[in-house]
């Protein structure tokens, strides 16, 4: 791997230092910097101090290259985190370890995919009701996460579940894989957090489009608004709005986060929602909404429930059943060190227990 010194510059900007107070921070002369830029390779110590300062891993300045068969868009960040070329690396990185996977996978085959003509209002509601349908929600419920895992599995998505590196500031990420649509979900992330994001990666991944959709404001808005209406139709949001219009503002908090606990959604997501229909009404719910979130796990804890790997195998089964039925065929013509890098487990004992646990159901072997 080649050191790519270009990186360097380009991402103490990102992060507002100047490569002046770089060079004073890390104790060398500004020359040096300068000829790190140009392709010296710093000395261990100036790496490491480097890749501290800069928030990022040592192999950021070693990029492997990435293959023409995966591509990482990275379209949702987390919160006010902006899309930085170090997120992206990270990205990438994490798909490179699944290319062999979906390389060896058979082939997708045809896959749905949902255009529209125009990306207005009107068809983002079109296409948001036809997503509800394929996710076997009712009519008037909001999207939890057990029926949104639901729509990627009928959509032909397959969804990986891993915790993501701090660099990586992201909920969920889509990526294509040797022309597998796979979307990675951060175990991190509060279920209350995940719904939002995981459909408006499912929409980037059925849309289709051609290009960077980061260098398209229009298209992120519309795969928003597909989102929101996906997770709240308008039927539900209306009931919520009727119910506490015209309240005291206290009395309205405690409504909202009643439906919201209820329903198993964000307390900032209905409330986009009510504006819509109402773009003056406003609430500050920030404290409420983190108060609410407290009694709600992330994802990864309702995966290793049990902290008990067969029962792991279970859970994935139920939430990514495509992902599980592609890693199921592979497992005996790779290592037990490979299985359980896919699977996101870091012990080989664990590892070990999860592959006969993937053969017993393979074989119909006990429950």
């Amino acid at each position: 791997m080649a050191w790519d010194g270009r990186k360097l510059k380009d991402l103490s900007k990102e992060k507002g230092i100047s490569l002046t107070e770089l060079a004073e921070l890390l104790i060398v002369s500004r020359q040096t910097v300068n000829d790190w830029i140009r392709g010296q390779v710093p000395k261990g110590n100036h790496l490491i101090g480097l890749s501290q300062l800069l928030e990022i891993s040592p192999r950021f300045f070693f990029p492997s290259e990435i293959p023409g068969n995966i591509s990482v868009p990275l379209h949702r960040k987390r919160g006010v985190a902006k899309i930085t070329g170090a997120m992206k690396q990270e990205a990438a990185h994490m798909a490179k370890q699944y290319e062999k996977l979906f390389n060896w996978a058979p082939d997708p085959g045809l896959v749905p995919v949902l255009r529209m003509d125009h990306r207005d209002r009107q068809n983002a509601i079109a296409m948001a009701s036809k997503l509800r349908e394929l996710s076997g929600i009712g009519s008037h419920k909001p999207m939890d996460y057990e029926h949104t895992f639901n729509l990627l599995s009928s959509l032909r998505i397959a969804n990986i579940f891993r915790y993501f590196p701090k660099r990586l500031k992201g909920y969920v990420f889509y990526c294509k894989i040797h022309k597998h649509r796979v979307v990675f979900v951060n175990n991190d992330t509060n279920i209350l957090d995940l719904i939002f994001p995981l459909l408006h990666e499912t929409i980037h991944a059925i849309r289709d489009e051609e290009g960077n959709a980061l260098s398209d404001p229009v298209e992120e808005d519309f795969c928003d608004a597909v989102a929101n209406y996906t997770q709240f139709p308008e039927e539900y949001a209306l009931l919520v709005y009727n119910t506490i219009k015209g309240r005291r503002k206290e009395v309205q908090i405690n409504l909202l986060k009643n439906f919201s606990t209820e329903n198993m959604h964000s307390m900032f997501g209905i409330m986009e929602q009510l504006k819509e229909i109402n773009p003056v009404f406003d609430l500050e719910v920030g404290g409420a909404n983190t108060n609410l979130k407290k009694q709600f796990p992330p994802i990864g804890d309702i995966l290793f429930k049990e902290k008990d790997p067969r029962s792991y195998i279970h859970n994935l089964k139920a939430l990514s059943p495509l992902f599980f039925e592609i890693v199921t065929r592979l497992i005996d013509n790779v290592t037990t060190r490979k299985t359980g890098e896919w699977l996101g487990l870091e012990s080989e004992i664990d590892a070990k227990q999860a592959i006969v646990e993937l053969r017993k159901i393979r074989d119909g072997i006990g429950s």
